[in-house]
């Protein structure tokens, strides 16, 4: 079999679209073997200045200027918007986006970056190029506009609320599939260790809370973290602070009332969740869908204005999990599961029944479909 060159595209606007990139490489190499040649490309490090210093700045912008973001965000969430940008930054985006393909040739691009769309198809087509574009979504349920472009030759969505939003925007049904969202598919698999990672973290028998932020450690993760770590609840901690190295030192100096394991950016993320109970997270797609895979209750205790925000009704409305934005409704939401253990437990089937532990191996089948490779 002829082998197929694929180039995965993401930016590094947190940790998400990276990872997404990863979890499809790893399928298209478990689906296809070395017939899958595959290149992880962060299309956005040569991007105009504006746009770089947006990717580059996204933690900090979310963190400590979340209303303009928000704004800035609703701004161009709008296709009319959006299109007049778009005209009006082609001076400054298409010779970088030429380059780009230049220097990254393939049989076809696999988008894990709304900022692709529209772009990378236009400029395959000036210069003449067969290659494919498949472009896919990483927000849940409430994907910016910019997502849903009918000029890539497929589009696959995570939730059937993804599918509605790209059908309103003008997307071909026929260019459209659901397959959950792209987690690596060795996720569930090492998931079943914990109890081995729960012994190896010295932890008994009481409930372990996991407590997240995404790969940068976002979001209000401190001031929940502390008030966890002061609390007498009969529980105890894994906090995970990401690439936040600033958060994991401010953190190490508390002296906990509970027993707490505090790491940095770590790749057993499947083991840790494994050993887990609960997952407590800001409402970042990828870590909602590992949580699922793993069977964990979920608190989501923040929300990135925009894309973020219909995940937090994507997982109450499903039973999922809770909505706690503050440290009272926080430990208020865990006591009532350590008091109430068959609505735990009901929580906790629910969010597994979320769970689609192996969507980047049909995201692998579709890309190989258009690229003529066969399993």
């Amino acid at each position: 079999m002829d082998t197929k060159r694929i180039v995965l595209l993401y930016g590094n606007a947190g940790g998400g679209h990276r990872s997404a990139a990863e979890a499809i490489a790893l399928g298209l190499h478990t689906v296809y073997g070395n017939a899958a040649q595959t290149s992880l490309v962060d299309g956005l490090h040569n991007a105009p200045f504006l746009v770089k210093e947006l990717v580059e700045t996204y933690p900090q912008i979310v963190n400590q200027a979340r209303s303009i973001y928000a704004l800035g965000y609703h701004a161009i969430n709008d296709r009319r918007r959006l299109s007049a940008l778009r005209v009006a930054l082609e001076p400054l985006t298409e010779p970088r986006v030429e380059d780009l393909l230049l220097n990254n040739p393939a049989d076809i691009y696999v988008s894990c970056h709304p900022l692709f769309n529209s772009a990378v198809p236009r400029a395959l087509h000036q210069m003449g190029r067969s290659a494919c574009f498949i472009h896919v979504v990483t927000d849940l349920v409430s994907g910016h506009v910019m997502h849903y472009d009918e000029s890539a030759d497929f589009l696959i969505v995570p939730t059937e609320q993804a599918r509605q939003d790209a059908l309103a925007n003008h997307v071909p049904s026929s260019k459209i599939a659901v397959t959950g969202q792209p987690v690596s598919p060795d996720f569930k698999a090492r998931s079943v260790h914990g109890t081995q990672m729960r012994q190896a973290l010295g932890f008994d028998e009481r409930p372990i809370l996991l407590l997240m932020g995404g790969g940068d450690g976002m979001g209000r993760l401190e001031l929940i973290a502390r008030e966890i770590m002061l609390s007498k609840l009969p529980i105890q901690l894994i906090i995970v602070c990401g690439r936040n190295q600033e958060l994991k030192e401010h953190l190490e100096f508390v002296n906990p009332r509970i027993p707490t394991r505090i790491f940095g950016f770590v790749k057993n993320m499947p083991e840790l969740m494994g050993a887990a109970d609960i997952l407590a997270t800001k409402a970042g797609p990828s870590t909602i869908c590992e949580g699922f895979i793993a069977g964990l209750p979920i608190i989501l205790y923040d929300a990135v204005p925009g894309q973020e925000e219909g995940n937090v009704d994507y997982v109450v409305s499903s039973g999922a999990g809770a909505w706690c934005p503050n440290p009272h409704m926080f430990k208020k939401q865990l006591q009532h599961w350590i008091d109430h253990p068959r609505e735990f437990r009901a929580t906790k089937m629910l969010s597994s029944k979320l769970a689609k532990p192996y969507a980047s191996l049909e995201i692998a089948k579709i890309v190989g479909h258009f690229c003529g490779l066969s399993a």
